[in-house]
Parts: structure tokens; sequence; C-alpha cells
């Protein structure tokens, strides 16, 4: 039986709400410390925080998705979002600004449980794959857009205005919810209270599966090395390179075209090769892309080519990445909002956690980045590799 969904456009701008609130923020964040007047450290939790609250929150949210349904739980979280907003344009002190931060990292969370949610409707594994990589190719408009945006605006108008245009893209999202999210075709208007007890039964349930604990490995390794360089790019092309804040953006633009081509890549893999062979090949992507990049560094030193190899790290993640999710999303169409929420914290958590302390390290050692993204992409490989015949043969 054929069911309507939500529009596919919606979801993706669900999706890629965290991270345009995040590209924004970036190329203000050296000059906010200036503002400040604090350390590259402190200023660095803004990000940090903001990457790891996201991802734990959403165990928050994913129970009350389940219950309450997606409109309901949105608008709530897109309105307090927008107090939280507030609270970092008013900021008084970095550590107002890192609260803000926190804050508006638990209540947007919750869009993008929302739309991983939403793409389970679709109940075929490989439909929901080329779903998520063409979510992945629209979201990956953003760090494009949104740091020359984000550095435009803060150039012209002060950092505070980058937050102004984070709220502007809250109520947007809010006005549309309404005509546009749909609720799940297995969601049903509970009548009972919500349980507390029962949401925890659902997280052990999903946890208790090796299934989903490989889905998390290869999701987190890939995850990490995105992190890896995100969050540490300020630092280490504004700070240690000394380009502008425009030219980081126009950098970063470009780790945002290889990830629209990369996803476009995977669809086409995917039509001729498994899934968990796509899931493999990008795991050896991620691997090659780092090598070289240390290999580059160890003979010449650290310089804007020493980066450029990871790009190939970023064409491996968005290749792995939509399967290992689709996969993992399966066995959960009653409790999706539950399953996207563990797949979510763990990845995105771990991810910022692994990324801050990068971020201490390679204070001193740069070549910390590209030899901690080739330990995970081999971690990647291995657990891709060790995915059984049966989702070999359901891909």
């Amino acid at each position: 039986m054929h069911h309507p969904k939500t529009p596919f456009l919606y979801i993706a701008c669900l999706s890629g709400f965290s991270l345009i609130t995040f590209d924004l923020y970036q190329p203000a964040m050296p000059n906010i410390i200036q503002y400040f007047h604090t350390t590259h450290e402190l200023g660095q939790l803004t990000l940090s925080f903001y990457l790891f609250i996201q991802g734990l929150a959403q165990l928050f949210w994913g129970p009350l998705i389940d219950h309450f349904g997606r409109l309901k739980c949105l608008t709530v979280s897109l309105i307090l979002f927008i107090t939280a907003t507030l609270v970092c344009i008013f900021a008084s002190s970095i550590y107002i600004l890192i609260l803000g931060r926190v804050l508006q990292s638990f209540f947007g969370c919750c869009s993008a449980v929302v739309a991983f949610s939403s793409t389970r409707d679709y109940d075929d594994t490989l439909e929901r794959a080329k779903i998520l990589s063409y979510i992945s190719m629209v979201v990956s408009v953003s760090p494009v857009i949104a740091p020359l945006f984000g550095a435009i605006v803060f150039l012209y108008f002060g950092w505070q205005a980058t937050f102004i245009c984070m709220a502007v893209a809250a109520m947007v999202l809010l006005f549309l919810a309404g005509p546009l999210l749909l609720e799940s075709p297995y969601w049903l208007k509970e009548q009972a209270a919500f349980s507390f007890h029962q949401s925890i039964r659902h997280y052990l349930l999903i946890l208790s599966s090796k299934h989903t604990w490989t889905g998390i490995i290869i999701l987190t390794g890939a995850f990490a090395n995105i992190m890896i360089f995100i969050v540490n790019s300020t630092y280490l092309i504004i700070q240690q390179l000394h380009y502008s804040p425009t030219v980081f953006a126009l950098i970063f633009a470009c780790n945002g075209f290889i990830m629209i081509l990369s996803n476009f890549l995977g669809i086409r893999l995917r039509e001729y090769f498994s899934l968990r062979w796509n899931m493999c090949f990008g795991s050896l992507l991620m691997i090659a892309g780092s090598f070289i990049s240390l290999m580059l560094y160890l003979h010449q030193g650290f310089s804007l080519l020493t980066l450029v190899p990871l790009l190939i790290v970023t064409c491996g993640v968005c290749i792995a990445n939509p399967p290992a999710l689709s996969l993992a999303l399966m066995n959960y169409p009653e409790i999706a909002g539950s399953a996207t929420a563990i797949l979510n914290t763990m990845r995105m958590s771990l991810s910022a956690l692994i990324a801050a302390g990068i971020g201490i390290l390679l204070t001193k050692n740069i070549y910390i980045v590209p030899l901690s993204m080739m330990f995970f992409g081999i971690l990647c490989l291995l657990f891709s590799a060790l995915y059984g015949k049966s989702e070999e043969m359901i891909s």
C-alpha cells in the first residue's frame, strides 16, 4: 500500500538545519574569541559542545517523536531553539555564549531526528539509501553556501547577525511544518500517557542487536572523519595558514562540492554493486586520502596542499554513510525515531568528543589529523566487511 510521504526537499532542509547553524557560525569564531578576550580552547567549546549535545539530546527527542508525533515535537523544539538563539545574541561572556549554543543544540537536534526517521517511511533499503544520498546532496549545499554567507554577514553586520540568520531559518521551518510534515504510516495517536520505561525498553531492544552495533561503528568512524576536519578547520586554515574568513569559506565550499558529487557517485555505484560493497569501497577511499595527506605532511610540512587529499576522505564518507544508515534503520519501522536517536547520538556525540580531542592534540602535532582519519577508515573497512550475507542479499 502506498502511503503519502513528507516532501523530500523539506526533509532535506530539516536534516541540514543543524549543519547550517553550525556552518554559519564558523567564520566568526576567531573574532568571537577576540571579542570576549578568551582562549582558543574556550572558543572551540562553542563548536565541540554544540556537536556533542546535538548527538546526546537526540535520545530525549526520539521516544517523544515516536509517541507524540513529528509535528508536535518539531513545533515545540523550533520555538525553544529561537529562544536559545536570543541567549546567544545577547551573551555578555563566552560562558553565556557556550550555554546558548548548548541550548541551541539541544532543541535544534529534534529536526534531524524528524528528518532521518522520516526516511524510514521508505521500506526498501536500496530506495532508502538513495533518498539518504539525495538528502545528503541537498544538505551538502550548506558547507558550500553557509560559511561564505556567514562570513559576509559577519564582516558587514557583526557576529550577532549570524545568530539572527539562524533564528530566521528556524522560523521558516516552523511556518512550513504544518502544511508539509507528515506523520509515519506506523504512527498512531497514543491514548496512553508517555512511558519513560517503554522508551528504555525500546532503546535496550535496539542496542541488543549486533546488526545495530555494526552500523553504529561504521557510522561513527565515517562521521568522525568529517568532524575532525570540520571542527578544526578554522584553526588549521585561518589561524595556522593565516587565510581570511572569506577565503576559508571558499576553501570550505570545495568540501561541500565534493560531498554533492560523491553522493551522486554513490547513487550510481549502488545501481551496480551491493550496499556492503559500497561501504567497503568508501572505507578504502578514506584510508587512501588520509595516507596521501600524511605522506605529504611528512615530506614537506603543513600547507594547504596537505589538506587537499582529505577531499578523498570526504568522498569515501559520502559513499559509505547512506548504505550503512539505511541498513541500520532496517528493522525498526514502528520506532524509527528511537532508532534514529540511538544511531545519531552514538555517531555525533562520539565524533564530537573525538574531534575535540584531536583539536587539543593538533596544536602540537598537526599530523594527528590525517593519522586519526586513516585509523577510522581502517575501522570502517573492517566492520563493513563484517556485514553478513543476509545484509548483502537485502541490498
